[in-house]
């Protein structure tokens, strides 16, 4: 008599995870400097032209973030202007002109780089991060961009077409005057509110009037300031002297790392003995670098076992009793050491630099001898400058 059993398995991966303590708590970091750039965060055309505000990181000590929304943001009623040579149309001639920017979010809310990204046009006198449905974030740190953008579609493969100006309409090395409708000063400060209680919609949480929180929201500290205008958007602009320049001033090479998934099932033969399966695919794209120049990043791969506890990647059990599942990891075909320094060379400027990580090595007498359930693992993907 045979005996089939069954067991499920996922694979879920996280880049640079951190573990902190306390209520939620959110950091902003803005950009010292802001520059226009095509393709700018997530954006995949190279008809999109904006310049990065800055970025929000919430955190938490397991606690579940509720119908997360930007608070405050009166000041979006004047639009954005950039004042400077552009064309009306592509490949016109060029003029002194001023032409309209959204402040578009993006959130990652389940995780930083995976997706899914989400986009939102910031409104007022508040907007939702994500939607004004409830919404339950569950990943620390939660990671939210702004953006001042060409465009306000959601869509990050969006193709800007005339009427609106695409980027080849401005000019590159020129700067251009950002300011508030009528030439105002261009000075954002938001707050961030999270709903008191799961189920919440934002515009319950939400005063309609002046965008503050009313009983069924709170304000939460960022940087150690709580209340409205708590966030200040743009402090990395000049007031007295509001330049954005199209190019980026510094000669600091970027690396932007993309995960293709968030998470993964797979079946256990798939990844039995010699057999490889592939799980997931990491991303660096290099900017700001030199053509035909090599360059490196640091990854580190680990899991929920530590280290110090088990040298093996292992997937464990949904319920207790069952034992473990050890496999291997593969970083394209090198056997990956837990916790160990993988360099990755040759990452060339303007391309896209493509890994596959595998998972293999499973012991068929294990999957034998397993209890059906579900089996699972998280690969913590860690990023370090050389």
């Amino acid at each position: 008599m045979s005996v089939t059993r069954f067991a499920s398995v996922i694979l879920m991966f996280l880049l640079v995870p951190a573990l902190l303590f306390g209520a939620i708590t959110a950091t902003y970091y803005a950009e010292p400097s802001l520059y226009l750039r095509v393709q700018p965060g997530p954006y995949t055309s190279d008809t999109v032209i904006g310049a990065k505000l800055g970025t929000l990181e919430v955190t938490t000590d397991g606690e579940e973030i509720y119908s997360p929304a930007w608070g405050s943001t009166s000041e979006n009623f004047l639009s954005a202007y950039l004042h400077g040579p552009m064309r009306l149309i592509p490949g016109g001639p060029l003029g002194q002109w001023p032409y309209e920017f959204h402040i578009m979010s993006v959130a990652y809310p389940e995780g930083y780089p995976g997706p899914p990204i989400i986009i939102t046009k910031v409104d007022y006198p508040y907007s939702p991060i994500i939607d004004n449905e409830p919404e339950q974030v569950k990943v620390s740190p939660f990671r939210v961009e702004l953006y001042l953008v060409n465009t306000n579609s959601v869509n990050r493969n969006i193709k800007v077409k005339p009427p609106e100006l695409p980027a080849s309409c401005f000019e590159p090395n020129e700067s251009y005057t950002l300011t508030a409708f009528m030439g105002a000063r261009f000075d954002l400060h938001y707050s961030f509110v999270v709903a008191n209680q799961k189920g919440t919609k934002v515009n319950e949480m939400m005063n309609w009037w002046d965008g503050e929180p009313n009983s069924s929201g709170s304000y939460v500290s960022v940087g150690g300031n709580t209340g409205s205008n708590s966030i200040a958007v743009t402090s990395g602009l000049d007031p007295g002297n509001p330049e954005v320049p199209y190019g980026d001033p510094s000669t600091m090479v970027n690396f932007s790392v993309f995960l293709s998934e968030q998470s993964t099932t797979f079946d256990l033969s798939e990844a039995v003995g010699t057999n490889r399966k592939d799980v997931n695919t990491m991303t660096i794209t290099v900017s700001n670098g030199i053509a035909g120049a090599d360059y490196s990043q640091k990854v580190i791969f680990t899991d929920l076992t530590p280290v110090s506890t088990s040298a093996e990647f292992r997937m464990l059990p949904e319920e207790s009793g069952p034992n473990p599942i050890p496999f291997k990891l593969y970083f394209d075909s090198m056997e990956v050491v837990k916790g160990a320094i993988i360099t990755w060379s040759n990452l060339q400027n303007g391309s896209n630099n493509t890994k596959t990580i595998r998972i293999g090595g499973i012991d068929q007498n294990i999957i034998d001898s397993l209890a059906s359930g579900t089996y699972s693992d998280t690969i913590n993907v860690e990023i370090r400058n050389p």
